[in-house]
């Protein structure tokens, strides 16, 4: 009687299961109730401006080194290294690269360093401490400008601290975190997009050879000449900032999502309970999930972008024979690409969901980075070809564009796979570790072309070596980031992060161990074949293969032990 009865009653129309348009009127009541919003806004739009000024910048200062950097092999003119001298005649390094490296390697340790104030921005709100980086950030890079010809160790500090205070990832937190679901990942990516944008309009000053007319000891042995050098010029422009940066700042509010969290902790600091906030607290064994994976596919992924941003000028021109004057012009179509794949970036997330955009671009950068790097085994001597030069730009151009959305997708996988109350910290020692590839990279493309090759060169086998990161980035990904399209960064922490994943049936449970090793046994295997091209030495081709293939097989087996331990 009772059964029945039940029967009667989950029939009724008060108890039948909503529909799908109902259910999901039902979550954007809810939301507007909690004040998030569920589209864009007036409000919106002005965070949407401010973070991607300041992420502009970011990309702006990276592509000044790289560009100061390849303008050294350009075309052989006395008179403009004597009153334009590039980065490396400037400090009277000659053309040293490794020690560039090496200098790169040093300063880049800003980055890493920046996890000691990322606790208290969720401590003391996105809000303040945007203001405390981005001034700190601009500030330094303008001095870097003024460094004198004997200040290398002055340009050194300049750079670690501009570094330290980047603060492009507090404004993709706060993108983050104020954005509704369904377009979360389209405007994380435009803010990631202005960074390309940024390297983009570098490169259109460093081809036009702009200059600040500040009269100085910037030439040569520094000589007074009436000008800043180019290089110089590019790093005292992100003065421009200032404009936009500090009058903006006013009218930024602090997330939603910070403040009703911080009232939380209060309440617990009330009633005498333990804070969930602290600089170690990402650490825990229940965040593994999130941080081990936003740990391997941020630094693999930084690894790649960062040789393949900073180092194609000295490739193109080294193995290439490209004058500065068209290094510059081949960046244009470069961060172009770079920038419409940010822009389309975000409406693909959305719309295919972070997985399929991580496999399917992933593997077109793989084929970009093929293309990218071969036409150089054809260069013969020091006579430049158009033909290939067009292969290798427009291979460049398939590869970055789809690394930096495989890079977009990562970042925000990133952002949701972590809760409100640590993900400031969790980012900075995410940061810590994934862009610990700034300080890895420039010593290893460096040592690895230029003391290992045994023409002196080989930029096109480093490049081809990324190829293996790229394959683990893929399958770290298939092994443990879940897939969050659409859904609240509450409901992804509480489904993935706070509870266990079903394991699937024992064959399928395995397939990627063995498609991994294949894949890095091909490697293993065919990068020594393509090496020989170089002309290298054996052994200094193996060292190099066995440094990458056992740096990829520690993070895969890395990603093999969270997955065990997060499922069932």
């Amino acid at each position: 009687m009772i059964e029945k009865e039940n029967t009667k009653i989950t029939d009724s129309v008060e108890f039948k299961k909503p529909s799908k348009e109902e259910r999901k009127k039902i979550r954007e009541k809810r939301k507007a109730e909690t004040g998030m919003p569920t589209k864009m806004n007036l409000y919106l739009w002005f965070v949407l401006i401010f973070a991607g000024i300041v992420t502009f910048f970011d990309g702006w200062c990276t592509l000044a080194i790289t560009l100061a950097m390849g303008s050294f092999v350009g075309e052989l003119n006395i008179v403009e290294q004597v009153n334009n001298p590039d980065l490396f005649n400037y400090f009277g390094l000659g053309a040293s690269p490794i020690m560039m490296g090496i200098i790169l390697s040093i300063a880049g340790t800003g980055v890493v360093l920046a996890i000691s104030f990322k606790y208290f921005v969720d401590k003391y709100g996105r809000r303040p401490l945007t203001l405390i980086t981005a001034v700190p950030f601009i500030g330094f890079s303008v001095l870097t400008a003024f460094s004198p010809p004997n200040g290398l160790i002055l340009f050194l500090i300049l750079r670690i601290l501009a570094n330290y205070f980047l603060s492009a990832d507090i404004v993709t937190i706060i993108i983050a975190e104020e954005s509704p679901a369904n377009i979360r990942g389209r405007l994380v990516a435009i803010v990631l997009a202005t960074n390309a944008i940024g390297g983009m309009a570098c490169g259109i000053i460093q081809s036009l050879g702009f200059r600040i007319p500040i009269p100085g000891p910037w030439g040569f042995a520094g000589s007074q000449v009436g000008s800043m050098t180019v290089w110089q010029s590019l790093f005292f422009l992100t003065i421009i900032g200032y404009i936009f940066v500090v009058p903006l700042f006013f009218l930024l509010k602090e997330t939603k999502r910070f403040t009703a969290m911080k009232k939380y902790e209060d309440w617990r600091k009330k009633k005498g309970l333990k804070p969930k906030t602290g600089w170690f607290v990402p650490l825990q064994r229940k965040y593994a999930r999130g941080m081990v994976t936003s740990m391997i596919v941020g630094f693999l992924a930084q690894l790649i972008y960062f040789a393949q941003v900073t180092f194609f000028g000295l490739y193109f021109a080294k193995e290439l024979n490209m004058s500065s004057k068209a290094i510059g012009m081949v960046s244009l179509p470069l961060m172009a690409a770079a920038g419409i794949g940010m822009i389309i970036a975000g409406p693909i997330i959305d719309r295919w969901g972070r997985l399929p955009v991580i496999h399917r671009f992933g593997c077109t950068t793989l084929i970009g980075g093929m293309i990218f790097s071969w036409p150089t085994v054809f260069v013969c001597g020091d006579i430049s070809n158009p033909l290939l030069t067009t292969i290798a730009v427009t291979g460049g151009m398939i590869g970055i564009f789809s690394l930096v959305i495989l890079s977009a997708a990562g970042a925000i996988i990133a952002l949701e796979l972590l809760p409100t109350h640590i993900i400031s910290t969790a980012m900075g020692w995410i940061g810590a570790i994934s862009r610990g590839a700034v300080i890895v990279a420039p010593f290893l493309m460096m040592y690895g072309a230029e003391a290992l090759g045994g023409l002196g060169l080989s930029y096109q086998f480093m490049f081809v070596l990324m190829g293996m990161p790229l394959t683990t980035v893929l399958f770290v990904a298939y092994l443990l980031v879940p897939e969050s399209k659409g859904r609240a960064l509450e409901e992804i922490v509480a489904t993935e992060v706070y509870t266990k994943i079903k394991k699937a049936d024992e064959k399928k449970y395995k397939e990627p161990y063995y498609f991994y090793l294949s894949a890095l046994i091909s490697f293993i295997v065919c990068a020594p074949i393509y090496g020989l091209t170089t002309d290298g030495s054996f052994s200094a081709i193996l060292a190099m293969v066995g440094f990458y293939g056992s740096l990829c097989l520690i993070c895969f087996l890395l990603a093999i032990w969270v997955r065990r331990m997060i499922t069932e």
